[in-house]
């Protein structure tokens, strides 16, 4: 069985640093990094599938205080998932209403390419993601 590794917080805040350069050098503006608790139904996941061993691993660990931030991008009233599928995805099974989060704000006019992602894919929520054997 394949080894299952779980982003650390400090590890989650290096990614949305990367993120934050690679979306500035693209889009050609600045974003902020921001820390915040936003509500699990504004949160659009940006991937269609989970891996069922993966969800399986994150649930226990969450229930051991695994509590590393997910990555989002905020636009227009929601919160497009970048990074933490299965955390954002496990915490709503879990019947918590609130996730910590990394919000990538823009400090401009900009519109997430994700978005085209979600609606190719008819992402709305997190139930709609499936969950797959792997």
């Amino acid at each position: 069985m394949k080894k299952i590794r779980l982003v650390t917080r400090e590890e989650a805040w290096k990614r949305a640093g990367r993120i934050k350069r690679e979306y500035e050098a693209i889009y050609g503006i600045e974003f902020e990094l921001e820390a915040a608790f936003i509500p699990l139904t504004r949160v659009v996941p940006t991937q269609a599938a989970l891996s069922e061993i993966k969800l399986l691993v994150v649930l226990q660990e969450i229930k051991h205080g695994y509590n590393a931030p997910i990555i989002v991008i905020p636009y227009g009233g929601r919160y497009y998932l970048i990074d933490g599928h299965h955390r954002a995805f496990a915490l709503k099974k879990l019947g918590f209403d609130e996730i910590e989060a990394i919000l990538i704000r823009p400090r401009g006019e900009f519109v997430p390419g994700v978005i085209k992602t979600t609606e190719k894919e008819g992402l709305k929520r997190l139930e709609d993601m499936k969950i797959v054997r792997d």
